[in-house]
């Protein structure tokens, strides 16, 4: 009982260590219906998407650890949220402090979420022309 119990302390103080990591969402285009996480293509570059697609926000995972479970947990965080938002793949980068000399290194992922045309709906297009409509009306400064 002692052992699952410290277990049980140490899996949720490894998960506090891991979710230090803060989301900015930066929305670019509309959102549409939520996607399945796990069949969002991950890209690394412009070059490796090969269909027509529109980006429809900018997600960054702020302050990761540059270690490979922190990193692989900030991605699978990220496909999370994009999904949610609509999103077919993934555009990843990253920026590290430590090219900057910094003494406790962290990583920030840069997330472009990507939408592909061929998978948008005619419930995803009336998404599209609504965005499209209130951009040009500046929703923002309307009270």
């Amino acid at each position: 009982m002692k052992k699952i119990m410290f277990l049980s302390i140490l899996l949720a103080v490894g998960c506090a260590t891991l979710d230090n990591s803060s989301l900015d969402w930066i929305p670019i285009g509309p959102e549409f219906h939520a996607t399945d996480p796990a069949q969002i293509q991950v890209v690394s570059s412009r070059k490796e998407i090969t269909r027509a697609y529109g980006t429809i926000g900018l997600l960054r995972v702020r302050n990761l650890k540059p270690g490979r479970d922190s990193l692989k947990y900030g991605v699978e965080r990220g496909r999370k949220f994009i999904a949610s938002k609509g999103a077919d793949a993934m555009l990843l980068g990253q920026y590290n402090s430590a090219a900057e000399g910094d003494l406790d290194p962290r990583v920030t992922l840069a997330i472009y979420a990507i939408k592909y045309m061929d998978t948008v709906t005619e419930k995803d297009q009336k998404a599209i022309d609504d965005f499209e409509v209130l951009g040009i009306l500046d929703e923002q400064n309307i009270e």
